[in-house]
């Protein structure tokens, strides 16, 4: 097995994590009859691949020569070959690569003490082509024509490898054959010392461990105190790089051109590998394949990997001083160390780097001092940190070109492609660059969604600033453009991989699919097809792990950027949310090696900035409680947000009893706090700088008076010491800070074994470090404000920004008779102004409606006011009192005002008419006259309506007995 090591650091402590991962596995077949191997002149022993003879053509296809070995200044216009894969012919279309060498690149060579510094040989460097195959437009070729035809053929979702048989040489003779692979055929060098391993479809090539770890808290009793040691790997601070954002800030996520400076160092191993080989153009070969992946769109950013240094080490001496041991972890340390020394502080200086890549054929393993699978090594966000950027490679023949790659990969900050961290490891039968494991039934190769949000996270927070200086423009020198299957052979490719003595066992028809070499009479796969560019059949060769004919390719194609989207809906609906506007480069997508867009791709603007309610959880409380429903290692907890400061966009949680500390998410969610005290907000997991103004990027500042643009003149500073000694345990108080208070600082003098507490001024309640229960470091609200509480090697800090909205009341707990070395306040209050006697009048509110309905008046009356304000502030501070109107009649007495109301009809009624007289003057014995009056329904204007319109219940009554009538006489 071979394995991929990356190297990462997350969390508080600058751990190096160190991941291994398997991407290859050697397939061996006994057989009992000879078997047919391949061997490539680079990849020494490759388990399939098709054998075929490349030729030269013109324009119109009709053939010119058998010698591919061709010049930049030996044609004229574009160079055509034709090439066989699976029984059909392609027909490729070339031209000469020159942006990956600089006029300054050099070759050095360590050898005995003696240094010698040349420039490229003019056949390592005017050799090397990139272009398409005629007739399919998303194809891409980089093949090197240096010695045979090497190089990578990409078709639609296919990728082959292709370079020249080893047992045909020189390789300039007519007719030379050629091999085509897919990097699933490529066994390791080092196979033959291995045992049999059983044939198995997925195969694992990374065990890196998460790309975030938890940390598990131990609560340890130390000199009678409880301490907190926090084991959790993270990211290394970013403050310490040489290279930061120019303008503190990125305004905008912008797509700019990058370019990555490299150094190459070939060790003392690769010299003596390559010995009857030209190790320089080798090297180069490689370089050109790795620059070609970097400049796939499917990255999301225009990434150029140039080559300013190439390093040979000829001997142990040479060597002596970086010592390139077995052990991977070792090389790397001693390498990074190694190349530091070398490389120019200037980075205008033509021989610096921003890189550093040291490829190797010893057996390298990680973590071990014998002979392994591991395959690279390297720092997970390195680039651009003169420590860190560098990385360890094992050469195992062209394919060494994908290893490169991946561990650049690493030091732009991307981690293995896993479901965990939300990619698989391919799409469709395409596999992803960063995947941790290798299937076999997988054909093309791009970059995975979460690389291209990786590295753009990378560039956006301003880390990789060391690429923004373009190199001088190429002189003499080209880069490689054939694919690595017509330039390195099979047969080489099997020696390259497994050894000098392997040889091709793969039928022809076979090789564009899977890449068979024999070592010691046994067959062997790495379940990969042939090189891109291997010969399948007349005008064919490999892509795809298909055999197809030769074709013209199209013209390159720069990217354009599409229209920009509306803005998102707000992240937030209260307390600073984010909204976003986007566009993609595809309109057109860059297409046959064209450009990546450049220029903006992102705009943000502030939404929804109202404070929400005071019982609110906090918008990192809300986003850890969503995840009390997840499993987490077969258990639910109850998880609260745990904030480091060195990673403030990152979703840190702890579990309830502060047992440990998780990632959860990618990143904390858009508009989420990331700056105490400041308005400075994360967006797309980078914490960006938003202004008082509410405007993302923007300068405008508040002053300690919490006034935006001010100059701190309108408040106080307030600051003071608490020394007194307690002759017991308990908790003493030390000072109360009142309501409004501002930039509130406490902190202890020196380390100690007491603890600072802050409770309420106005009840018993506790915020922090209350009822002798010490709380872990991290954000909390105190009197409803944001606070952040740091403890880091017994020195406890804590910041609270304010404006308080109770009073509080600062401790200091003493854990017995210990030493109390002093606590230290500060705060900054509202200075107190001269107040002065107003009169003025004001308007009283509204008076009640006349009407509730039909149509009322409302009235606001002139009051006069004695008011207690500032002398300077326009408005009343709330103290006033209602006065007779002669205080202020030297001002002049405003005008009542008048509205109407209550304008809606009124429902209909009961309309109830007087009552009659009573028919009768007089009543006999027992007899009772009635009266009447009249009983009508009515509308709003009076108007008589039918009875059912009107609630019959409350239907006046129409008659009444005459009252008081005298008895009539008798006649």
């Amino acid at each position: 097995m071979v394995l991929f090591l990356r190297k990462s650091l997350r969390g508080r402590q600058k751990l190096i994590e160190w991941a291994v991962g398997v991407l290859l596995v050697i397939i061996e077949v006994a057989v009992g009859v000879e078997p047919i191997k391949f061997r490539g002149l680079y990849s020494n022993q490759l388990s399939e691949a098709e054998v075929f003879v490349p030729k030269r053509v013109s324009a119109n296809g009709t053939h010119l020569s058998h010698n591919v070995t061709t010049f930049h200044n030996e044609h004229d216009g574009p160079l055509h070959f034709n090439v066989t894969i699976s029984n059909q012919d392609y027909f490729l279309v070339l031209h000469p690569a020159t942006h990956f060498i600089t006029k300054h690149t050099v070759i050095e060579r360590y050898k005995r003490n003696i240094y010698t510094r040349t420039k490229p040989k003019p056949e390592s460097i005017l050799c090397h082509y990139r272009g398409t195959i005629h007739g399919h437009p998303d194809s891409k070729v980089s093949l090197s024509t240096c010695n045979g035809l090497v190089g990578i053929i990409h078709k639609k979702s296919e990728k082959y490898w292709l370079e020249p048989h080893h047992h045909d040489l020189p390789i300039t003779e007519p007719g030379h054959k050629h091999l085509i692979f897919k990097r699933s055929a490529v066994l390791t060098p080092h196979a033959n010392k291995r045992r049999k391993k059983k044939k198995r479809k997925h195969l694992q090539n990374c065990g890196t461990r998460e790309p975030r770890k938890s940390s598990q808290i131990a609560w340890q009793q130390e000199i009678g105190k409880v301490s907190i040691q926090e084991k959790r790997i993270k990211r290394r601070d970013h403050k310490k790089r040489k290279f930061r954002r120019r303008n503190g800030r990125a305004v905008r996520s912008i797509s700019s051109r990058r370019f990555v400076e490299t150094l190459l160092v070939a060790d003392q191993s690769m010299m003596d590998f390559h010995e009857d080989g030209d190790v320089e153009t080798y090297l180069l070969t490689i370089m050109n394949m790795v620059s070609s992946l970097y400049l796939d769109p499917s990255i999301g950013n225009s990434i150029n990997v140039v080559v300013v240094r190439i390093i040979l080490l000829d001997d142990p001496i040479s060597e002596k001083d970086l010592n390139v041991t077995i052990n991977a972890d070792v090389t790397l340390k001693n390498f990074c160390k190694w190349q530091k020394k070398l490389n120019p502080v200037d980075d205008n200086d033509p021989y610096h780097h921003d890189v550093a890549i040291l490829v190797t054929r010893k057996d390298i393993c990680a973590r071990k001092d014998t002979p392994c699978n591991t395959l690279g090594v390297a720092h997970i966000g390195g680039m651009c940190n003169s420590n860190r950027s560098c990385s360890v490679n094992e050469d195992n023949g062209i394919t060494l070109a994908h290893t490169i790659s991946h561990e650049m990969g690493h030091n732009f900050g991307m981690y293995h492609d896993t479901d965990k961290i939300g990619c698989s490891n391919k799409e469709g039968n395409k596999l992803h660059v960063m995947t941790p494991s290798f299937e076999a039934d997988t054909i093309g190769v791009s970059w995975s969604r979460c690389s291209r949000r990786e590295v753009t996270i990378f560039l956006d927070k301003g880390l990789g600033e060391c690429l923004q200086d373009e190199p001088g423009e190429v002189e003499d020198y080209h880069y490689p453009e054939l694919p690595a299957g017509a330039m390195y052979n099979a047969e080489l490719q099997c020696r390259l991989q497994f050894g000098l003595d392997a040889k091709v066992c793969s039928q022809p028809v076979e090789i564009c699919s899977r890449l068979w070499c024999e070592v010691n009479m046994t067959c062997k796969s790495q379940l990969r097809p042939a090189a891109p560019g291997t010969q399948c059949g007349k005008h064919k060769w490999c892509q795809d792990q298909k055999c197809v004919p030769i074709v013209e390719p199209p013209l390159a194609i720069d990217g354009g950027w599409g229209e920009w989207s509306e803005w998102s809906e707000c992240s937030r609906t209260c307390g600073t949310g984010v909204s976003i506007m986007k566009r993609s480069c595809d309109h057109p997508a860059p297409t046959s090696g064209g450009h990546f867009c450049i220029g903006e791709r992102s705009r943000y603007k502030i939404c929804n900035t109202d404070p929400c309610p005071d019982n609110q959880p906090s918008f990192r409380e809300t986003q850890c409680s969503s995840y009390n429903n997840h499993t987490y290692q077969g258990q639910l907890y109850t998880w609260t947000p745990y904030f480091d400061k060195d990673e403030p966009c990152e979703l840190y949680c702890s579990d309830s009893n502060e047992t440990m500390i998780i990632p959860w998410g990618e990143h904390a969610l858009d508009g989420t706090a990331c700056n105490l005290g400041k308005r400075d907000v994360c967006i797309s997991g980078i914490c960006r700088k938003v202004g008082c103004d509410w405007v993302v990027d923007s300068n405008a500042e508040e002053d300690i008076c919490g006034i935006c643009h001010g100059d701190s003149s309108k408040c106080d500073t307030i600051q003071g010491t608490y020394t007194k000694q307690s002759p017991e345990a308990g908790y003493r108080e030390v000072v109360t800070i009142p309501t409004e208070a501002r930039n509130i600082h406490i902190a202890e003098v020196n380390s100690t074994e007491n603890f600072i507490a802050i409770g309420s001024s106005l009840s018993k309640t506790f915020y922090l470090n209350g009822k002798r229960h010490i709380t872990l470091a991290g954000e909390y609200t105190i009197a409803g404000i944001q606070a952040l509480y740091e403890r880091e090697k017994e020195l406890e800090k804590i910041r609270i920004p304010g404006p308080l909205k109770e009073p509080i009341l600062i401790y200091v707990y003493f854990r017995g008779k210990t030493h109390n070395p002093g606590i230290t306040y500060q705060y900054t209050i509202s200075k107190r102004e001269p107040k002065m006697v107003q009169y003025l009048w004001i308007l009283s509110d509204w008076s009640q409606c006349s009407a509730t309905c039909g149509g009322g008046t409302q009235f606001r009356r002139p009051l006069c006011q004695e008011s207690i304000a500032a002398v300077m502030p326009s408005v009343i501070d709330g103290t006033a009192t209602l006065v007779e109107e002669s205080w202020c009649e030297n001002s002049n007495r405003p005008e009542q005002l008048m509205r109407t109301c209550n304008m809606e009809n009124c429902p209909s009624h009961w309309w109830i008419g007087p009552w009659q007289s009573c028919p009768v003057t007089c009543a006999d014995k027992g007899e009772k006259p009635m009266r009447r009056r009249s009983v009508m329904c009515v509308d709003v204007s009076e108007m008589a309506l039918p009875d059912q319109y009107c609630d019959k219940a409350t239907r006046p009554k129409e008659y009444e007995p005459c009252r008081a009538l005298p008895l009539c006489l008798e006649d």
